[in-house]
């Protein structure tokens, strides 16, 4: 194994449900709107907090807009609990020169702010947020290319089902940390509760 690709919220930080609600207060007191009633939560997984919030609003996120979500999630973020198991996985890559690569839908900007933050910066290789990665399918694609590997010396870890097809299309194994919309391939892949799991999916593929 050359390559961990992670996820960041709700694999690294249990930050999906506190952030989701900020939002959905943020649309609702602003524009009036249940973003819920609005689109599913498969679709809503799918789009950045400035996607929704344009759709909500029907017009494009101005600078102020994005500067006040971003600092009420960063604020939301940076309380919310990390696994603590990342430290031994970092530690774990370091001895056998596994480079950890973050990919996140969080825009990069706010990314970036939160993981030094919370120090943790330094355990990542390369860190890839929204704004400069596009979609994942095509990031993990120029992950391979780039870093010249083959699909099955990278792992992919997530919690989300956007992460197990962008790992699926590009033939990268994957790891879901568990959450209700990976509960369809319970018994198909491998989900662990937290990242402690991970190490044995990363010794099963040494």
């Amino acid at each position: 194994m050359k390559i961990i690709i992670i996820d960041f919220d709700g694999t690294i930080i249990d930050s999906n449900h506190a952030k989701k609600s900020i939002l959905r207060e943020f649309i609702k007191e602003n524009y009036h709107i249940d973003i819920d009633k609005k689109i599913s939560i498969f679709e809503s997984q799918r789009l950045t907090r400035y996607e929704l919030i344009t759709l909500a609003k029907n017009s494009k996120i101005d600078s102020y807009e994005k500067d006040k979500i971003d600092q009420q999630i960063n604020n939301c973020v940076i309380n919310s609990k990390v696994d603590p198991f990342i430290y031994e996985l970092f530690k774990y890559c370091s001895k056998n020169k596994i480079k950890i690569i973050l990919v996140s839908n969080t825009p990069h900007k706010s990314l970036i702010s939160i993981l030094n933050i919370l120090n943790i910066s330094h355990y990542f290789y390369k860190v890839f947020g929204k704004n400069i990665s596009g979609n994942k399918i095509n990031t993990f694609s120029k992950i391979i290319k780039n870093e010249n590997v083959k699909p099955v010396e990278i792992l992919s870890v997530g919690d989300n089902i956007e992460d197990y097809f962008a790992s699926k299309i590009n033939n990268i194994p994957f790891h879901g940390i568990s959450d209700q919309s990976l509960s369809i391939l319970k018994g198909k892949i491998p989900i662990s509760n937290n990242l402690k799991g991970v190490f044995k999916s990363l010794k099963n593929s040494s």
